[in-house]
């Protein structure tokens, strides 16, 4: 066996060597072929020189060092990592302990050599072929600089953060978009590099903000700023929090009002002087050792912020983030000079209006953008500007537009501006609103002003036409919807856990720093989220915040926020947002909460139910409209309403008829819109409208004087023939004791075209129904037989009738349990609501005292109706 083996093996080493001869062969013939001129012998040779060539120069061009992705940290998070160092910077590198490691030899010194490889920037000049001095500029080398290093226990493996401010002055130092991603190389701090050097002299230049800041003022956040030794660089730019941390709190609160309005001030380092050199790059300011001087402000952009200030968040909630890139479009064209001047040539500005409820989100998204871009913004609510005299108005608004002067690029922006141009009575003050646009044309006239924007904000969803034609584009802002409200809870709970983790922290080292917009969340955290965004319809973004912040107070002792902590403020918040037409929300009304009406039942759910079931089965015009619910009062036409809206799990509603009508001209339309304009926003939903008869009586009557009634009838015509075409699924539900009195043309096919009658109870099956629905709650006898109870009513009964009968049984039991009480068999503080039985003496007694709500003659009447309407 092992001779067969070693003879195996010696084949198989023939064979290759054979495979080896013959691919050479081939080889050198294939070369003889396409290389004619060489000789085809040692052409193979050269080839494989010539490789091992190319390879050695490529190695010797690539960088020696390691590479690593340079990434931004919020800026208030790089602070809280660093509260503990002695020397501050905004220049702090944060790493694991893997890189601190292998590039801090001794802790006590935390300096490393921090390299900027340029390598892309060198691409985009050789494709751009720039030759002499702009191409030197474009090809200039790997910038190298001294900073401080931060060891993280939880930092992610080969990224290097650095704060934000510091990560947009590089950005801008070499014009590079905000998305660009830069490589960088650690080196270790050697003996011969620039050690740093304690200030003796620091020159900065404040730029210009577009508030008033008195001299004092800015010495004293200068000081409480420097107060500890700040490591800077030159010709970089620093902002300074006005937090009252950082502050004095008896500083911080005179200056209140500025500082809620001015989070930061920013400041330019021009140079640096030290005791051995007096053009310092880099050198350490400490008070009472450096003299700083100041010398005239700037006007320029101040570092650009893409990520929220604590949390690795977009600086915008996620859930707005479409009227962010919306408005961030808008504002592009006249970012670049060139753009802009051939626009302004046109008589085309930089005006926008920011529309939608009140909590909607318009301010955050503003604040958002301005900090995205780098630009100063100026808020002004123009309730401080109107003024019952129409020339102080225009003044104050003169003086408004002339902070451009003061500081630029700048954002104006009037909030709450559906108050402007409105006189007392309600109507356009043409005055204003023309002084308003000769303004507008003399500001944006000026050529010596940068990039400068107007925008307005208004909590009204119409706006005139008038105030539109003011502004270049008009964006409203709707409702979120399910994904959107959940991108904002998460966003929401991103921010919150992040700042509570931070200042509960005993070591804010441990923090978890990774390089992602959206965090990780637990999972029975994350279907919480998804659940409070299903229930929260109708939810704008300043409600939100206030349940989670709500909901954050509940579960303060909690690892994780769950359903319970939301459920509690929820209803609150619903409650206190119910109005006159009802806030959307789903009831808590069951089919079994329902006796009778079996075949109504099922006709609701084949309406109703089935598109809902089989979407994708269901044309857009094959849908039915709505349902009209007709009969007599008390038999059960509102609950069947909610109770379809509990079934199938949508939202639900209701609106009385009078309730819309209004004595203005023209404001009981503006109800009917609004009805179906939050109708829309709580898709899926059911919209009942009760007592339609008195919304939508005939048109033409004599006694409707003005014809405000068929001015409403046909504004309710036009809204539901709109309905038609939504992809969002709204169910119109109708009641109405007088179907005869409404509007024929609300009737026909395509509108209600489908008409039930809800009738009193006749057989004895039914009133059962409705008992063991109305005695469910109850504590019986067992004696009581609801069929007997049953058959005693009389023929024809409503659901109100038979309710009044076991309410007034229910009240019997209870005085006669409190009389058992009194006579000393019980004590009266022990009873509760178990202890009161209903027995069948209590049933026949009420059955005895009862007077039906219904004659015989309403009863034919009806029956009349019934036979004209059918169903």
């Amino acid at each position: 066996m092992d001779s067969r083996k070693g003879t195996s093996a010696k084949m198989t080493g023939k064979k290759q060597c054979v495979d080896v001869r013959s691919l050479a062969k081939m080889t050198i013939y294939v070369c003889g072929i396409v290389f004619p001129k060489y000789p085809s012998h040692t052409f193979p040779l050269f080839l494989l020189a010539e490789a091992v060539g190319r390879f050695k120069s490529l190695r010797t061009r690539l960088p020696f060092k390691k590479r690593y992705r340079l990434c931004p940290l919020p800026n208030r998070l790089s602070d809280a990592l660093q509260k503990d160092n002695i020397i501050k910077s905004d220049h702090t590198i944060f790493v694991g302990s893997s890189i601190f490691g292998a590039f801090v030899p001794h802790p006590e010194v935390p300096w490393v050599n921090l390299t900027v490889l340029m390598e892309s920037r060198r691409k985009m000049a050789a494709e751009g072929q720039q030759n002499g001095i702009v191409g030197k500029i474009l090809n200039r080398q790997n910038s190298s600089m001294l900073v401080p290093i931060v060891e993280l226990a939880n930092c992610q493996a080969g990224v290097i953060f650095v704060p934000e401010s510091t990560y947009s002055n590089h950005l801008t130092k070499y014009k590079l978009p905000q998305d660009h991603a830069f490589s960088v190389a650690l080196g270790e701090f050697q003996v011969n590099h620039n050690v740093p050097q304690i200030a003796t002299k620091a020159t900065i230049a404040l730029i210009n903000v577009p508030f008033d800041m008195p001299n004092e003022l800015v010495d004293t956040i200068l000081g409480c700023y420097f107060e500890q030794p700040r490591f800077i660089y030159r010709n970089n730019t620093y902002e300074i929090p006005l937090e009252e941390e950082l502050l004095r709190s008896s500083c911080f609160s005179r200056h209140h009002h500025t500082f809620s309005r001015l989070k930061k001030l920013p400041f330019r380092c021009v140079s640096l002087e030290s005791k051995n050199n007096s053009y310092e790059n880099h050198a350490i300011v400490v008070k009472n050792c450096t003299s700083l001087q100041q010398i005239s402000s700037v006007n320029m952009l101040v570092p650009r912020q893409s990520l929220h200030e604590m949390a690795f968040a977009n600086v915008c909630p996620d859930g707005l983030r479409r009227y962010f890139d919306a408005l961030r479009a808008s504002f592009e064209p006249f970012l670049s000079e060139k753009r802009a001047s051939l626009l302004a040539s046109r008589n085309i500005h930089p005006t926008f209006l920011l529309h939608g409820d009140r909590g909607s989100g318009k301010n955050t998204v503003i604040t958002a953008l301005a900090s995205f871009l780098g630009i100063h913004l100026y808020a002004v609510d123009c309730a401080e500007i109107v003024c019952s005299i129409s020339a102080q108005t225009e003044t104050k608004l003169r003086l408004v537009l002339a902070h451009s002067n003061i500081c630029h690029p700048l954002i104006i922006c009037l909030q709450n501006f559906e108050v402007f141009g409105v006189d007392n009575e309600g109507n356009d003050d043409q005055r204003l609103i023309g002084a308003l646009q000769s303004e507008l044309m003399e500001l944006f006239g000026k050529s010596d002003i940068q990039p400068l924007f107007v925008i307005a904000s208004s909590n009204r969803r119409d706006i005139k036409s008038a105030v539109r034609r003011l502004f270049l584009e008009a964006i409203e802002m709707e409702p979120p919807g399910v994904e959107e409200r959940y991108q904002i809870l998460r966003w929401l709970h991103t921010v919150h856990s992040t700042w509570d983790y931070v200042s509960n922290a005993k070591d804010t080292r441990s923090v978890q720093v990774f390089n992602t917009r959206i965090g990780a969340l637990h999972r029975e955290t994350d279907e919480t989220l998804r659940s409070v965004a299903d229930e929260t319809v109708g939810f704008l973004h300043g409600d939100l915040k206030t349940l989670y912040v709500n909901a954050k107070k509940s579960g303060r002792d909690a690892h994780h926020l769950t359903l319970q902590h939301f459920s509690q403020h929820l209803s609150a918040m619903q409650e206190q947002f119910s109005d006159s037409m009802g806030a959307p929300k789903v009831p808590k009304v069951l089919w079994s909460d329902i006796g009778g009406l079996a075949r109504i039942k099922d006709e609701i759910q084949n309406s109703i139910g089935l598109p809902l079931r089989h979407v994708h089965l269901m044309g857009g015009n094959l849908r039915r409209s709505g349902i009209l619910l007709y009969g007599p009062p008390g038999t059960g036409k509102t609950l069947v309403a909610k109770a379809v809206a509990t079934e199938c799990r949508l939202n639900f509603l209701a609106v009385q008829g009078p309730e819309l009508l209004n004595m203005y001209v023209g404001q009981s339309e503006q109800n009917v819109r609004e009805v179906f304009t939050r109708a829309r926003s709580a898709a899926p939903c059911v919209l009942f409208l009760d007592e339609l008869d008195s919304l939508a009586p005939n048109r033409g009557v004599a006694g409707d004087s003005g014809g405000v009634m068929d001015r409403v009838v046909s504004q309710l015509l036009a809204e539901m023939d709109g309905m038609g075409g939504e992809s969002q699924q709204i169910f119109i539900l109708a009641a109405t004791n007088r179907p005869d009195l409404i509007d024929p043309a609300l009737l026909r096919p395509g509108r209600f075209d489908k008409l039930f009658f809800v009738g009193p109870c006749i057989t004895t099956d039914d009133k059962l129904a409705v008992l063991q629905a109305q005695t469910k709650k109850f504590v019986l006898d067992k004696a009581v037989k609801l069929k007997k109870i049953a058959e005693m009513l009389k023929s024809e009964m409503t659901g109100a009738d038979i309710y009044s009968i076991c309410s007034n049984a229910w009240l019997n039991a209870v005085r006669r349990t409190v009389a058992m009480a009194t006579d000393g068999k019980s004590q009266l503080n022990e009873l509760t609501g178990k202890s009161v039985i209903v027995c069948m003496e209590d049933f026949k007694i009420a059955v005895g005292k009862f007077v039906p709500s219904i004659s015989r003659s309403d009863l034919d009447y009806f029956s009349n109706l019934r036979e004209n309407f059918g169903s």
